[in-house]
């Protein structure tokens, strides 16, 4: 009995040890090339390891959007979106980028990246983007979504991971160019659509408004008429049927 004891206080020393262990996580430095293995899934294969560097640094080169890709085989003592976030901070801060944390074991993948800021309205009245570069998640999800068929495809775990890394980068790429290729007229196009649908719903609103005021004050106006009558009496019976009887209500009954 003493034994079991003592294995269970030792298994729960050393589970408290690795939950401890992520509370004072130290991110390492960041890799040269923007991919960091520690699930050893693309030294196995250089030629994808090699693919998916080159895919890095073209996005880097043409935007100046530094992605990170960093391999787990399994994340104990942390989720692989709080892993995320936590290099995000240490090796990017506020810069334009994103870090894509994969645990290949269970195939779980997350994004970290900074909080976008808000687009404001320039002197010109162009829309700014503060972050030209900033991905939302409905973005992220379109990249995904298209990368998704190739992935259910892949035969193992080090052609998922180098389909994933790849995919990310290339969507990405796509969304950023086709930013780039905006025309400077079109920031003003979003603003007069946005004014417009603004107009509309604020005079939607208005119409209702004035709608509800009509039928509150016709409401208001409703008066009930008896008509006058010559009849002094009426047929009265009880609710469930019985003898007829007569209700005079003062007036004399017509002979």
């Amino acid at each position: 009995m003493r034994g079991v004891v003592a294995a269970l206080l030792a298994a729960w020393a050393l589970v408290a040890g690795v939950f401890a262990q992520d509370d004072d996580f130290v991110a390492p430095p960041a890799p040269a090339d923007g991919i960091l293995d520690e699930a050893r899934m693309l030294q196995r294969d250089p030629g994808r390891h090699r693919a998916l560097a080159e895919s890095l640094a073209e996005l880097e080169a043409k935007h100046g959007f530094r992605m990170y890709y960093v391999l787990y085989d399994t994340l104990i003592s942390s989720s692989a979106g709080e892993r995320a976030m936590k290099l995000q901070k240490a090796w990017l801060g506020e810069k334009p980028g994103i870090v894509l944390v994969l645990e290949t074991d269970r195939g779980i993948f997350r994004f970290g990246q900074a909080l976008p800021k808000q687009e404001k309205i320039g002197p010109t009245g162009s829309i700014e983007r503060p972050d030209p570069s900033s991905l939302s998640a409905f973005a992220l999800g379109d990249i995904i979504r298209n990368i998704e068929p190739g992935l259910k495809e892949a035969k193992d775990r080090g052609e998922f991971s180098e389909k994933l890394g790849i995919g990310v980068a290339q969507g990405i790429l796509k969304e950023l160019d086709k930013r780039a290729a905006e025309p400077k007229d079109n920031t003003r196009l979003r603003m007069i659509v946005l004014a417009i649908g603004l107009l509309a719903g604020t005079g939607l609103v208005a119409l209702l408004v004035v709608a509800g005021l009509k039928r509150a004050e016709s409401k208001s106006r409703e008066r009930y008429v008896f008509p006058k009558v010559n009849v002094g009496m009426r047929l009265g019976a009880p609710y469930g049927g019985g003898k007829v009887s007569s209700r005079s209500f003062g007036g004399k009954p017509q002979g």
